[in-house]
């Protein structure tokens, strides 16, 4: 039961760090590719 109690803690802190960390990943890549088009010049991106 120990060990399963112990994996279970690990499993939950794993999905909490993709929980937080994929939209976070998301919104920069977002942000990047915004940036890069406003320096080509491109003014409407997104739409």
């Amino acid at each position: 039961m120990d060990d399963f109690t112990r994996l279970a803690i690990a499993g939950g802190i794993v999905a909490l760090v993709l929980i937080i960390a994929v939209p976070w990943a998301i919104i920069r890549l977002r942000k990047r590719r915004r940036e890069k088009l406003r320096r080509r010049g491109i003014k409407k991106y997104g739409h």
